[in-house]
């Protein structure tokens, strides 16, 4: 009986060994990954040279854009706090006609409000007559460092309340004269805001991701980590306090109430899926929501720069329905 028993408790010592090993693999690989893909990192230095007055770009072809056209010469140097208020955000208001609407603009992932693609949307509303606040989310360009992560817009779409915050309360602007714009993060970001404000009127996005599960499986297979680590990934996110599953896109949608959303996706996007934007798209009809989408062959952002006048037009007139 003792042989026996010594046996059995000498094979389930390497099997238990092992299994702890594995759970060490798969839970600190997931760690590695979070750790990699969620760090900020410095910003361009030549984009951060940008700013409304005089700023380049290139196309999707890394051919130089003509910014000249929408270039703004007068704009104010602001700060405010998120709504998450110990975080100060940074930004530049361009302000054209005070009795006109307003519209915030929110930028992408490692990016700023220097980013060139965001200053010729500025360019566009400006010039049309409408007052812009850019700013940099946490973590990014200059505004306020929380510990240089990110965290799919389930922090930074505080950011983007606080933008909203600061033109009604600051600037004295009616809630349903203001709108939102933002590409990529910072359009996923924001359709996290507009479902958690009510008040929000109008919001026009570029390129987002709306799937959170399915965009953080796609960002692990693009940089060749395999898609079993989402989930060790996101637990250890959650072990070191940010909740990457916390909030959900699609409250745009469910919480839409015929608010007007307007959404721009290129079927060549290798960065976001353009299945992001069916996905809302078909979720919209279901629940009947307020949904309009433009579907282009640009790639990731750069409709903007390949159908320039098409976008303006598009663009403009959205905000100039939709915002009283």
């Amino acid at each position: 009986m003792k042989k026996a028993f010594f046996r059995k408790k000498l094979f389930w010592i390497p099997l238990v060994s092992i299994v702890g090993l594995l759970l060490v693999v798969y839970f600190g690989g997931g760690y590695i990954v979070y750790d990699k893909l969620s760090s900020i990192g410095p910003p361009d230095v030549e984009m951060m040279a940008n700013n409304p007055s005089s700023f380049k770009g290139t196309d999707e072809e890394n051919k130089t854009f003509d910014t000249k056209p929408y270039e703004v010469s007068s704009y104010e140097t602001v700060a405010f706090p998120s709504r998450q208020t110990e975080i100060i955000l940074r930004g530049w208001y361009l302000e054209v006609d005070r009795n006109a609407p307003a519209v915030v603009i929110t930028h992408g992932l490692r990016s700023a409000k220097n980013d060139a693609i965001l200053l010729t949307a500025a360019g566009m509303l400006a010039h049309n007559g409408f007052n812009v606040l850019l700013y940099d989310i946490r973590n990014h360009g200059e505004s306020d460092k929380d510990n240089g992560r990110v965290a799919a817009g389930n922090k930074e779409y505080k950011d983007v309340l606080g933008a909203w915050d600061y033109l009604v309360k600051v600037k004295g602007f009616s809630p349903e004269r203001v709108g939102l714009y933002a590409i990529s993060l910072g359009a996923g970001t924001s359709l996290m805001a507009f479902g958690q404000e009510p008040r929000a009127a109008a919001l026009f996005v570029d390129s987002p991701f709306f799937n959170l599960p399915e965009i953080i499986k796609a960002e692990l297979a693009r940089n060749n980590y395999p898609t079993l680590l989402w989930t060790p990934t996101t637990l250890m996110a959650r072990l070191t306090g940010e909740n990457l599953l916390a909030q959900d896109p699609a409250d745009a949608i469910n919480n839409d109430n015929g608010r007007p959303i307007y959404v721009v996706h290129g079927t060549a996007d290798t960065r976001v899926s353009i299945n992001q934007t069916y996905e809302l798209e078909s979720l919209a009809r279901a629940k009947g929501a307020n949904v309009t989408v433009w579907i282009t062959d640009s790639t990731h952002v750069y409709s903007i720069f390949t159908h320039t006048s098409e976008y303006e037009q598009r663009l403009v007139g959205f905000f100039e329905t939709n915002l009283k």
